[in-house]
């Protein structure tokens, strides 16, 4: 990454992420690499969650064939990753923040990146020290909360963390209501139902 040590970038995220995403900020990214970067992410992520289910399949024989689909889980993350980029940026908007669709759109995409190592590392303790894994997974989601509502702050320039969290909320809240509208809309026809009541 132009100007930025990618290992420096990591030990920043984990010790400082307000000053990790205002460095990735001033990068200034032009979309086309954004997007590029996105792509990347996804595929890595989706091949991390591949082979994390190889490793632990799940007991439902259904479920582990769903659940160990590369393609399927690329079409997931890739869905799901957009509309929280689209959701934190309008949100984000809404109450006052001033960041552009890139600014979300780089840190989102770092994030990405970084849930990476944290998912490398997380299968290297599930094989060394099994027992203290569901632990380990829960502090590592909680940390990643708290990088999260960092970069948000500081893409929408809050200069309030505690704001960046509301904005996290709400938006987790609209990306559920947009699925729940979805699978109504394509669930009801498929199980011979109304679309619309």
């Amino acid at each position: 990454m132009t100007g930025i040590s990618l290992r420096a970038l990591v030990m920043t995220t984990v010790t400082n992420p307000a000053e990790a995403a205002r460095q990735l900020l001033a990068l200034k990214l032009n979309r086309e690499t954004l997007w590029l970067g996105l792509a990347l992410a996804i595929v890595l992520n989706s091949l991390v969650h591949v082979v994390s289910n190889m490793l632990a399949p799940l007991q439902d024989p259904d479920l582990q064939a769903l659940a160990g689909s590369l393609v399927l889980y690329v079409v997931l993350a890739g869905g799901s990753l957009l509309l929280s980029i689209a959701a934190v940026y309008q949100v984000g908007r809404l109450l006052g923040g001033t960041g552009s669709f890139e600014d979300v759109m780089i840190l989102m995409v770092w994030m990405q990146f970084f849930r990476v190592l944290v998912q490398v590392f997380s299968l290297i303790l599930m094989l060394i020290m099994p027992g203290l894994f569901a632990v380990l997974a829960f502090a590592a989601a909680l940390f990643m909360l708290y990088v999260v509502v960092h970069f948000i702050d500081q893409a929408h320039r809050f200069g309030s963390p505690l704001k960046a969290l509301g904005v996290l909320v709400l938006s987790a809240l609209a990306i559920a209501v947009i699925v729940i509208v979805l699978l109504s809309l394509v669930g009801g026809p498929m199980l011979g139902t109304p679309a619309y009541v």
